[in-house]
């Protein structure tokens, strides 16, 4: 096991390193003079706004999840949520995923720090993701329509991925809400887990498990209003997103459209969903730059944007994630340190 996780991190570490010598390569490409040039104009006001839109996007996420918590009748504290959210960032951005991975994460720690059962935590992160998975797949549509229409490049190649990931989020749909293919899933999967661990699975409890998060999952089928506003939250989460975009090619007082950059944060997302490098690093900057370009967007300043976006939507989020789940960690060891001494004395 102790060789497995070793090679798992070197692999990690070799996928991390080929990421950034992709962006290096891009940088050389384009020209580090001219990159360099764009960026020391940035202005500093405008790229800490931008900095605060992405806090404002994750408060927005933590407003969503907490309505959907109480929703199903619980509640949890908004810093919690908060801490488990950077968390969620941190794990998006070191597994081959930009948007997803976190959600089995932040349902275990929710249930560990707010005592709710793992069931109706895990019910809430994939009503969670089934909402963003309908706003990007309605947005992306759009945008894909539009370069139709227009006869830009790559247009047939982004309909296949649309497609792709319309079909994984019904399948997904379909296999969470038929009990016996469902635990078949994940029978062999726990069979496959006990290969490589010690660790045994009790099947009355997994079938028991698979049970109540299905009459969770249905519980939210009856609320339509209340999704609703999850739906409307979601919709926001995703405008501020593209809007902090907006606002760092305005701090490198390039001035694109609107559209513009919408249309290439949604298409750079369509290609990072897809398993490739950790956190799309590499493969995305290059889809969003080469995209800029085909927009009619200078290289230069495509390439400075993409970069100045990932610094924060990256890296900046992968430092302030790995310290959340650092505190969480600390959290929840202190919590089951006082609860076994309650039990002793």
């Amino acid at each position: 096991m102790a060789n497995k996780s070793k090679t798992k991190i070197l692999r990690n570490l070799l996928f991390f390193i080929l990421g950034i010598l992709i962006i290096f390569a891009i940088i050389f490409y384009i020209g580090i003079y001219e990159i360099i040039e764009v960026l020391m104009k940035t202005n500093p006001v405008c790229f800490t706004l931008a900095f605060f839109i992405y806090l404002f996007t994750l408060v927005a996420l933590v407003i969503r999840w907490k309505y959907l918590i109480r929703i199903i009748g619980f509640n949890a504290k908004f810093k919690n949520l908060f801490l488990l959210i950077l968390m969620g960032q941190f794990i998006n951005n070191i597994t081959p995923s930009m948007k997803g991975g976190s959600e089995p994460f932040r349902a275990y720690y929710l249930s560990k720090l707010e005592n709710i059962p793992y069931h109706i935590t895990f019910s809430t992160v994939v009503v969670e993701r089934l909402l963003d998975s309908a706003v990007f797949l309605l947005l992306t549509s759009i945008v894909i329509l539009y370069f139709l229409i227009n006869g830009i490049m790559y247009a047939k190649i982004f309909i296949l991925v649309w497609f792709l990931i319309l079909c994984l989020t019904i399948l997904s749909i379909y296999i969470l809400m038929h009990k016996r293919l469902a635990f078949r899933i994940v029978l062999k999967i726990t069979k496959l887990i006990s290969k490589f661990s010690s660790k045994t699975f009790d099947e009355e409890k997994i079938n028991k498990s698979i049970e109540e998060f299905q009459n969770s999952l249905l519980f939210f089928k009856g609320r339509k209003k209340e999704l609703i506003v999850c739906g409307i939250l979601s919709l926001l989460w995703w405008i501020l997103d593209i809007f902090r975009v907006y606002i760092i090619f305005v701090s490198i007082s390039y001035f694109a459209p609107f559209f513009v950059i919408a249309a290439t944060y949604l298409i750079s997302l369509l290609v990072g969903i897809l398993p490739t490098l950790p956190g799309g690093l590499g493969t995305s900057d290059t889809v969003m730059i080469a995209t800029y370009s085909v927009l009619n967007v200078p290289s230069s300043i495509a390439a400075v944007g993409t970069l100045l976006d990932r610094f924060i939507s990256y890296w900046l989020a992968t430092l302030m994630g790995a310290i959340a789940l650092k505190v969480i960690r600390i959290r929840i060891n202190m919590q089951n340190e006082h609860e076994n001494f309650k039990q002793k004395n």
